[in-house]
């Protein structure tokens, strides 16, 4: 998905929010913005926006001298997801369809996304996960990702942030079948996006295989991917990209994905016509049709 005009504003916005939580040195913050203000006067708009997600963060990482910024933020939503899972096992538990309400919760978790909450908010968590297990989404599609899972030997699920890596390793105990699964997660700190660490203390070495993109950008821009994460994405049966980012950089992928989120960005809201805050599930082949049909 190539970069909008009303994308700037927003990379700028999450640029200050990101130095303003891990420093306040006026001297720092400023040098930081003025470096991610010259960077996105000079972007190619024909790139996805998490390729200037890449950029900004690489900024604010060399500007403050601090490897991973939002890991405190990381912590704080792993713990927070892992108290919240109790409950949701309890629902998932007494459901009629388990795997459906699974999918809804791992689509809930994706509300710990800091590139667009910016900051704590127990709240909007809590907004979240109220009606979790209630929540419109595409039964439909659902029954096709679920038949699909149940004929895979291997499924790739690239993950999204860490908290909603918690969630993601319910839904994966629920997948029918019994494929290998794989979990994807990101070689470096960016953003508050799921680490090799993140995933551990998650519990998904339990369910999964765990391996990393080999790339510290969001979503997953595969031309900066490794050679052994893209024969694993090239030989899965299927595979799944949580989150928004994983969304706009794999949203005309030449293969079929399922994509798993919320939509929290207006830009995106538009071009497909849906509204922000409805919870995805769809296909590469389903948002073709929706695209072309608009």
């Amino acid at each position: 998905m190539q970069t909008q005009l009303d994308c700037i504003p927003c990379f700028i916005r999450q640029s200050l929010d990101a130095v303003r939580q891990i420093s306040d040195d006026e001297t720092v913050i400023k040098r930081a913005l003025r470096r991610v203000l010259k960077e996105a006067s000079e972007f190619d708009m024909e790139l996805s926006p998490p390729e200037m997600g890449q950029i900004i963060h690489r900024i604010i990482r060399e500007e403050s001298g601090h490897p991973d910024p939002y890991r405190e933020i990381k912590m704080r939503s792993t713990d927070c997801a892992l108290e919240l899972s109790e409950e949701a096992l309890e629902q998932i538990e007494q459901s009629d369809n388990p795997f459906a309400v699974a999918v809804r919760f791992a689509i809930a978790g994706n509300i710990m996304d800091y590139a667009l909450l910016s900051m704590w908010s127990k709240n909007k968590i809590d907004e979240s996960f109220t009606d979790a297990a209630e929540h419109a989404i595409d039964m439909q599609m659902v029954s096709k990702l679920a038949i699909e899972l149940a004929k895979a030997k291997t499924v790739l699920v690239l993950a999204d942030n860490a908290g909603e890596a918690v969630f993601d390793r319910i839904m994966i105990q629920q997948f029918p079948g019994n494929a290998e699964v794989i979990y994807a997660v990101k070689a470096l700190p960016i953003i508050n996006d799921a680490t090799m660490q993140e995933a551990k203390e998650s519990g998904l070495e339990e369910v999964a295989t765990i391996i990393d993109n080999g790339t510290d950008a969001p979503g997953t821009l595969l031309h900066k991917c490794s050679e052994s994460f893209k024969a694993v994405y090239e030989k899965a049966d299927v595979v799944i990209a949580k989150g928004q980012a994983n969304f706009e950089t794999l949203n005309q992928a030449d293969r079929n994905i399922y994509y798993l989120t919320q939509i929290k960005c207006p830009v995106i809201a538009e071009r497909y016509g849906y509204q922000v805050g409805d919870w995805i599930v769809t296909n590469t082949e389903a948002l073709a049709e929706r695209e072309a049909n608009r």
